[in-house]
């Protein structure tokens, strides 16, 4: 079978020959490449460089592959979910594991100490001294507690085989948090709802709560990192227009507060403290009203009630970021887990580019990190490269809870992002984006439960998602579910992405200004197929939010050659899939040469495709519980609404097309399929070789429409990808 290989092939003639190119595990005297930081859009500009050396047969990153160029595939090859649109197969470039030496890391241990042997009977006390000792081919082991460090490697493995490992002992819970604990100290205060000195309407003195006032001294920040005193706003924020969005969420601090594990409502102002509720909902179909002479401001809603909080848990930051104040939902702080964000990571190297470092099985929480860009990951791997992040939980960042591809400081670093595996990892709770992967190459994301990112309400800086990539290669989006996304898209594939599968995931209950799944600015070809995408509403109700696409299911953001095929996609406030041009912008596609077929449309609110122009494809689609005129072709400022027929006589369209009678509706939290339906399914052709079903079962050259080979087999669907996900780490 024609198989691609992912780069770089590791073996020893290739590295000595190569040495220049791949830089296996640097150190600070040797490998520390000087390079300057780097804003999103000098990358995106560069980035577009890389493209065109790529598919001019340039090669950027260095590779050391050590054979010919990946096969096309033949005409039976790869119908499974390894293979890529352009019919090669993705192959993985994992090896069995054999560890020369096992450090142990025990907090818990009364013999535990960094300046010991790190051996199992007189383990270390902290991860990071591990870190310092590793070398590659080496592990460590880590018992359960709660380790309130930054852990930063100073390098990598030397090939698969002889990687660096950190990883928690069998059934161990191993908690590395950036935040500390406020246990003395606290300064018991009443707080009046009004401003201070002022009373009510009446004169009398306004009803009072009690709240509690703590000081944020120097030494409570180890890393010298004072996130109360900094705003979440990214460091750049040339795509964020403060004329027409409201700034509060940007400004607001970057560091977080947990009472007992559940995070407080942040307040702009100390008597908001007070206030008996917490502020509604915004109604955007109304303009907003100046307020006691104030300029008039939509103001976001609460922002951590779905993720735990409490209507009565909050907290306020003094101006100079030296203090904060809270209000309890009971009780008084001895009575409680008072936690607060001091570290802006939590796992980072200290060398860029370091490669063949592996993460299982540890639980990261608590990061103060900004909202990018530049993707600065709760957990980073600062442009390194082959790397195994697995079975780990990555929760609670202010901004980006894992990056994986130039973090900013990176820059442009040999090989930054090639040959990722993510894999069956719990990413949530994460403000604005849950991965960040910006250049990423030969890559697979896989297995992965990433839900309730988003909530910090910042979409409009344009990075908001549960996954975003610019300018892959080659990636393997798969397996994964996404679901209770907030304020984001499912995933984005921005600018420049080339032969990405985005494959048997789920994306259900999301709310965004844009779409589930957004495709923007790629020329080149891409794939969606055997997903279900269900239940994606508008972030801004009764506004067309991102260029008229808000609460779509698939937006095609001035991209060409995109197929998107046996999807179920429904339940969406607008469009089933959206499409726009951008003239404004330099190398943007032009919404042609797009492939629609053989999907699932069900209730959407307004649509089901929307095309441009007449080079595009669509067939063997099927319509369900569809409005009137259903079926949009824009050209200039005319639209045209059609249905089905007219849809076909006039352009062509869904020869093969039907419209359905059944009932289909999707359970986010179980997963959960239900079909029922008066007719049997039409078979249709299938294409680019999509003969596997979302569930991994053979469907041949013919299937019904949709993500599942026999969808009237049964009633009710178990629908967790992760299931069928084999069971061994091979790709």
């Amino acid at each position: 079978m024609p198989a691609r290989q992912l780069r770089p092939e590791f073996n020893v003639n290739a590295m000595k020959s190569s040495q220049k190119e791949f830089v296996p595990h640097p150190d600070a005297s040797k490998n520390a490449f000087p390079s300057p930081g780097i804003d999103r859009r000098s990358f995106l500009q560069s980035a577009a460089g890389v493209g065109a050396m790529v598919a001019l047969g340039g090669n950027f990153f260095s590779d050391t592959q050590n054979g010919a160029a990946a096969a096309q595939a033949n005409d039976k090859a790869g119908s499974g979910d390894s293979r890529l649109p352009d019919g090669t197969e993705y192959v993985s470039w994992e090896k069995p594991l054999a560890f020369s030496k096992t450090y142990y890391v025990d907090n818990n241990s009364a013999k535990a100490a960094d300046n010991g042997p790190g051996t199992k009977s007189r383990p270390f006390r902290t991860i990071n001294k591990a870190a310092q000792v590793l070398q590659p081919g080496e592990r460590v082991v880590i018992a359960s507690g709660t380790y309130r460090e930054c852990v930063r490697p100073p390098r990598g493995g030397a090939s698969p085989s002889q990687i660096i490992s950190y990883e928690a002992a069998p059934g161990a819970k191993v908690f590395i948090k950036g935040s500390e604990v406020l246990n003395d100290g606290w300064q018991q205060e009443s707080i009046p709802a009004g401003f201070r000195g002022f009373g009510g309407t009446s004169g009398q003195p306004q009803a009072q709560v009690t709240a509690w006032k703590h000081e944020l001294a120097g030494a409570m920040f180890p890393d010298a990192y004072q996130p109360f005193a900094l705003a979440s706003v990214a460091g750049n924020w040339e795509w964020l227009d403060p004329r027409t969005v409201d700034m509060g969420p940007y400004f607001r601090r970057r560091g977080l507060v947990f009472v007992d594990g559940t995070p407080l409502e942040p307040m702009e102002q100390l008597r908001e403290l007070a206030m008996p509720h917490l502020e509604p909902v915004p109604v955007f179909t109304t303009p907003p009203v100046p307020q006691n002479g104030l300029p008039p401001r939509r103001r976001g809603g609460p922002i951590m009630q779905e993720i735990g909080g409490s209507p009565d848990a909050r907290f306020w930051v003094e101006d100079s970021g030296a203090a904060i104040h809270i209000r309890l939902a009971s009780g008084t702080p001895a009575d409680h887990l008072i936690e607060i964000t001091t570290r802006n990571q939590c796992f980072v190297p200290s060398q860029k580019g370091l490669a063949c470092i592996r993460i299982k099985g540890i639980a990261f929480q608590h990061a103060a990190n900004a909202y990018p860009f530049p993707q600065y990951g709760l957990v980073s791997t600062v442009g390194g490269n082959h790397w195994i992040i697995e079975d780990n939980t990555i929760e609670w960042a202010n901004g980006v809870g894992l990056d994986i591809g130039s973090d900013g400081d990176s820059g442009f670093t040999p090989q930054a992002g090639a040959s990722q595996v993510i894999r069956r990892n719990t990413i949530r709770f994460c403000g604005v984006e849950g991965i960040g992967g910006m250049g990423t190459r030969d890559t697979v994301v896989e297995d992965n439960l990433i839900e309730w990112c988003g909530w910090a309400d910042a979409e409009r800086g344009w990075e908001a998602a549960a996954a975003k990539f610019h300018f892959a290669r080659n990636l393997l989006f798969r397996r994964n579910v996404v679901r209770h996304i907030r304020h984001g898209n499912g995933v984005w594939l921005d600018s420049g992405d080339a032969n990405c599968r985005i494959t048997g995931n789920v994306f259900a209950d999301i709310v965004t200004v844009s779409a589930a799944v957004h495709i923007e600015m790629n020329l080149e070809q891409n794939q969606i197929d055997n997903n279900v995408i269900w239940n994606v509403r508008n972030a801004e109700p009764g506004t067309p939010g991102q260029r008229g696409c808000a609460g779509s299911g698939v937006f095609i953001n001035a991209t060409d050659r995109l197929i998107v095929a046996q999807n179920l996609i429904g339940r969406c406030d607008n469009s089933g899939i959206f499409a726009i041009t951008r003239p404004d912008r330099a190398r943007s596609g032009t919404a042609t040469g797009n492939n629609i077929s053989n999907n699932i449309f069900a209730s959407c609110g307004k649509s089901a495709i929307v095309f441009l122009n007449q080079n595009n494809q669509a067939d063997g689609n099927l319509y369900v519980s569809m409005p009137g005129g259903f079926l949009g072709f824009f050209t200039g400022d005319s639209k045209q609404w059609l249905d089905l027929v007219a849809w076909r006589q006039s352009y062509g369209w869904d020869k093969n097309g039907a419209m359905g009678d059944m009932q289909v509706d999707f359970d986010p939290d179980r997963l959960e399929l239900t079909i029922l339906s008066s007719q049997p399914f039409p078979q249709v052709s299938v294409v680019n070789h999509i003969e596997n079903d979302m569930l991994g079962k053979v469907a041949g050259e013919t299937r019904a429409p949709g993500p599942l080979a026999d969808p009237v087999a049964r009633r009710i669907w178990q629908l967790d990808p992760r299931s069928v996900a084999p069971t061994g780490n091979q790709v």
